[in-house]
């Protein structure tokens, strides 16, 4: 596979806009962290009250470092991923060479994502995936990143987040 088609997500993501790709957030959370350890900031959380449970941050942080996936092209996401799964099984690049597109499996990720990924599999069934993979890639050298298109929705089966 040419290295260019491995930011193409089966489900229609770039994967070159995303933080989890780009590692934008994981690297400033290890930096964040090697500065904490350095400071011994955990002795100095202690004395204030107001930052609360330090061990839960620690494992916030620790967390955030760990937030990097390099593309489900090349192994990256979630391995469980029925969008993936069934690309995969049919040879597929992605759902724009599906003649089911769209079906079921994209309905979840349509609904977080705004419908950006559908737009995306319409315009690569129509223009190709290398006028697609050259368009994504001037909109992310301008500043696009995912978090512009990604809708607050609950997963389903998640537990209801408190609203304050």
């Amino acid at each position: 596979m040419s290295e260019k088609y491995k930011l193409v997500g089966c489900c229609g993501i770039y994967c070159g806009a995303c933080f989890a790709y780009r590692r934008s957030i994981a690297a400033k959370a290890e930096e964040l962290k090697e500065v904490l350890e350095q400071e011994k900031f955990r002795r100095i959380a202690t004395a204030f009250d107001w930052i609360g449970d330090y061990k839960e941050f620690s494992k916030w942080l620790r967390w955030l470092v760990k937030l990097t996936c390099n593309g489900c092209q090349t192994g990256g996401g979630n391995p469980y991923c029925s969008i993936r799964r069934c690309c995969k099984s049919k040879g597929y690049l992605s759902c724009a060479e599906c003649p089911d597109m769209p079906c079921k499996k994209l309905e979840w990720i349509t609904r977080r994502y705004k419908k950006w990924n559908l737009k995306n599999l319409k315009f690569i069934k129509s223009r190709g995936y290398d006028e697609w993979i050259e368009k994504m890639e001037r909109e992310v050298e301008r500043g696009f990143k995912t978090g512009d298109v990604i809708a607050a929705i609950e997963r389903p089966g998640a537990k209801p987040r408190a609203r304050g």
